[in-house]
């Protein structure tokens, strides 16, 4: 009865991404400062295999930031999950991740809008 990645453990690797970003890093260089492949920082990013806390503490290092401070991001990312088990909030998706990545990349603040609109217009079509 596997139901996928827990939703702490997708909001944790929520968290590393959204740090890893914003101090830009990549994949390949957060993995060799914490002495593991690219592949398994993109498990950890996805929730699917847990971090463990010798592992989350190297990744704090590498990021520059506490452990604390990766547990108080999981916590405002709303990982916590409603009785039936959905998701509280909107980050933790499972699309969140990559939509936000890909708005990052976008240059154009006024391009940035009009697809934060659009993605507005199609939530009201539902």
């Amino acid at each position: 009865m596997d139901e996928g990645p827990d939703r702490l453990d997708q909001a944790l690797g929520l968290a590393i991404r959204l740090r890893r970003h914003a101090r830009g890093l990549s994949q390949s260089a957060l993995g060799e400062a914490i002495g593991v492949s690219f592949q398994q920082v993109q498990k950890y990013e996805r929730g699917s295999n847990r971090v463990s806390f010798s592992t989350m503490v190297r990744i704090c290092q590498a990021l520059g930031c506490q452990v604390s401070d990766l547990v108080g991001e999981v916590q405002e990312l709303g990982a916590a999950a409603t009785a039936d088990g959905a998701a509280s909030e909107p980050l933790t998706q499972p699309e969140a991740g990559p939509m936000l990545e890909a708005l990052s990349q976008i240059r154009s603040p006024g391009v940035r809008r009009a697809v934060l609109e659009l993605a507005r217009s199609l939530a009201r079509e539902r």
